[in-house]
Order: C-alpha cells, then sequence, then structure tokens
C-alpha cells in the first residue's frame, strides 16, 4: 500500500509540474506575442518616417 501511495504523490506531483509547464508556456505566448506586436508597431512608425523624409 506504500508503493501505492508513493506513485500517487508521484503523479500527484508530475501533474502539478505539468500544470505549471503549461502555465508558463501560456505567459511566454502572452509576452511573444505583445512584444511581437509592439516591434511591429514601432517598425511600422519608422517606416512611415522613412517614407515621409
Amino acid at each position: 500500500m506504500a508503493v501505492g501511495s508513493w506513485q500517487l504523490a508521484v503523479g500527484s506531483w508530475q501533474l502539478a509540474v505539468g500544470s505549471w509547464q503549461l502555465a508558463v508556456g501560456s505567459w511566454q505566448l502572452a509576452v511573444g506575442l505583445a512584444v511581437g506586436s509592439w516591434q511591429l508597431a514601432v517598425g511600422s512608425w519608422l517606416w512611415s518616417l522613412v517614407i515621409k523624409y
């Protein structure tokens, strides 16, 4: 029975780690999208300045 409890504990821990990795992945994706959008906006603005002058 001790082995079963230990396996359950390990399984719960792996699930927690998996959830945490998923959260980190989602956060990285959100940050990446935000940075990409910001770079695109800055790039467009710089390009408009180049075209203007």
